[in-house]
C-alpha cells in the first residue's frame, strides 16, 4: 500500500505563477501601418478576428491596447510599452497577450524572442490568432520564435526594397518624400506605362516666394537670421530660428538634392528651383571650391 502523502501538501513548494499559467485572462493588442491598413490588415479586422478567437478559446478580455498606427521597427512603441506594463503589473492576473499574428506583436526578431521569453518567465504567453503555438512546450516556443525570425526577415527585405526604390528615384532626379516648406508637391499613384515626370510635380508656392526673399536678404543684403525672421514675420511667415537656419542650408532650394541614402553625393533635381545656385552659395558664405553639401531636412 502506498503511503498517504497528502499530509505533507502544506509543506510542498508551489509555483507562484500557477494561477496565471492556468488562467484565461487576456489583453488584446492590435497594430497596423498606414499601408497595411489598405491591404486588409485593418485594425477593425484584427479586433474582430481576435475577439472571435478569444470566445472560442474561453479567454476573458481584460483590456484593449493598440488600435493606433505604430511602427514595429523597435519595441519602444508607446502603446506597446503601455501594454507590457499593464500585463506585468495588473492586479488581475494576465495570462495571455492576444494578437492577430506574431508580426503584429513585433517584427524585431531576436528582441521579440527576448521579450516573449521574459514574459514567459512571468507566465504570460503571446497568443497569435493566425499562428497559434503552445509556448508552454519547447516545440511550440520554437515554432513561435521561427515566426518572429521570419517576420524580421520580411521586414528587412521590405526595407531593402524601399531603400533601393528611394535611391533610384533620387538618382533620376526625383524627390522620394515630402518636399520642404515652400513647395507644393503633386505625387500621383503609379499607373501602367506612366513615368515619374507624369507622376511627380514639385513647384514653388506663396510661402516659397517669401523664403526666396530670405535667401536674397542673406546673400545680398547680408542680414542676420534674426533680422530675416523679423521681416518674414511681418510678411506673414513665422519661423523658428533653428528652422530658418536649416532652410538656408538646404540646397534643395537651388535645385540640388541630398539624402542620407546617397551617402554625401549631391544630385541635381528635376523640381522647380527657388533660387540660383550662386545665391545659395552666397547666402552660405561659400564658393564652389569649399562647398560641402549637408542634408537639408524640414
Amino acid at each position: 500500500m502506498k503511503p498517504d502523502l497528502d499530509i505533507f501538501k502544506p509543506f510542498a513548494r508551489k509555483n507562484k505563477f500557477a494561477e496565471r499559467i492556468e488562467g484565461s485572462n487576456c489583453i488584446i493588442y492590435t497594430r497596423v501601418s498606414s499601408k497595411e491598413q489598405e491591404q486588409g490588415y485593418s485594425l477593425e479586422t484584427q479586433k474582430r478576428e481576435i475577439e472571435i478567437a478569444c470566445e472560442k478559446n474561453g479567454f476573458t478580455i481584460l483590456n484593449y491596447f493598440g488600435g493606433v498606427f505604430e511602427s514595429a521597427k523597435t519595441d519602444e512603441r508607446e502603446e506597446f510599452s503601455r501594454m507590457l506594463k499593464f500585463a506585468r503589473q495588473s492586479k488581475v492576473k494576465v495570462s495571455y497577450i492576444v494578437v492577430y499574428s506574431v508580426d503584429r506583436f513585433s517584427r524585431s526578431g531576436a528582441n521579440a524572442i527576448y521579450i516573449t521569453d521574459q514574459l514567459l518567465k512571468e507566465n504570460i504567453k503571446v497568443f497569435a490568432v493566425t499562428q497559434p503555438s503552445d509556448t508552454s512546450t519547447s516545440s511550440g516556443k520554437f515554432q513561435q520564435n521561427i515566426h518572429f525570425i521570419f517576420s524580421q526577415y520580411d521586414n528587412d527585405q521590405r526595407r531593402e526594397k524601399c531603400s533601393a526604390g528611394i535611391k533610384e528615384m533620387l538618382l533620376n532626379g526625383y524627390w522620394p518624400v515630402k518636399a520642404p516648406i515652400g513647395y507644393d508637391q503633386i505625387t500621383r499613384k503609379k499607373r501602367e506605362n506612366s513615368n515619374l515626370d507624369q507622376r511627380q510635380k514639385i513647384t514653388v508656392n506663396e510661402t516659397g516666394k517669401l523664403i526666396r526673399k530670405a535667401f536674397y536678404w542673406k546673400a545680398e543684403d547680408k542680414l542676420t537670421n534674426t533680422e530675416i525672421l523679423g521681416m518674414l514675420k511681418n510678411a506673414g511667415l513665422n519661423l523658428r530660428k533653428g528652422r530658418l537656419a536649416k532652410i538656408l542650408r538646404n540646397p534643395f532650394y537651388c535645385g540640388i538634392m541630398t539624402h542620407n541614402i546617397l551617402n554625401g553625393q549631391p544630385i541635381e533635381g528635376k523640381h522647380e528651383k527657388l533660387i540660383p545656385r550662386e545665391i545659395f552659395l552666397a547666402a552660405n558664405n561659400t564658393n564652389k571650391r569649399n562647398l560641402t553639401f549637408k542634408e537639408g531636412k524640414d
